[in-house]
């Protein structure tokens, strides 16, 4: 149980970390702590890449992430990491079938996509906080849907909607860029994924 929770919690931290750079998280000192314990709880060396995810933040200001973040996810001349699954998993056809995929899995396991979310539901990010929503719902025994089995939910997702792209995506990451931020965020995201089986 202990480190199911913790996989649910460090895919929550995660997807702050894919955001648009921001002071008030990126400095948090409680997260960085959160996130290298959370991380002990899975493996030790998900705890050392924590660690130094955490240490080369401090390596940048905010600007600097900012920029970097820019041109890795949004160009504007080239993507050089697309945080979207369907670019992966539909040949490039944003916005294809496997976000319909994803939103139909939202659905069922009772959350409908906020239609005022600015972005895609096969976004990196709502796709991290959807397997901690995952976690939580078979934790705390979700209520609203108690015929759900939470384990097989958290199972088929991952391997489905995480394991068949991100890993792909933090490959172009660690090859398109020299700020040791993002570097390190990808060996950790990569890692991550592995120890989750």
């Amino acid at each position: 149980m202990e480190k199911i929770i913790a996989i649910g919690n460090v895919a929550n931290i995660l997807s702050a970390f894919y955001c648009q750079p921001e002071d008030g998280i990126f400095l948090d000192s409680n997260l960085h702590t959160l996130l290298v314990e959370n991380a002990k709880s899975i493996s030790p060396q998900l705890e050392t890449l924590a660690s130094q995810l955490i240490n080369s933040i401090s390596e940048y200001d905010n600007l600097t992430l900012l920029r970097e973040y820019t041109r890795i996810f949004l160009g504007p001349f080239e993507i050089i990491a697309h945080p979207y699954a369907s670019v992966y998993l539909d040949n490039y056809h944003l916005n294809g079938e496997t976000t319909e995929k994803i939103l139909h899995f939202y659905n069922e396991c009772g959350l409908l996509f906020d239609e005022q979310v600015n972005d895609l539901p096969d976004n990196i990010v709502p796709v991290l906080q959807f397997l901690y929503y995952l976690v939580k719902s078979y934790v705390s025994g979700n209520q609203d849907f108690p015929n759900i089995d939470w384990i097989q939910k958290i199972g088929l997702f991952t391997d489905l909607y995480m394991k068949t792209w991100i890993p792909l995506m933090c490959e172009k990451i660690l090859q398109g860029t020299e700020n040791n931020f993002y570097k390190n965020l990808a060996l950790f995201t990569k890692k991550f994924l592995e120890e989750m089986n």
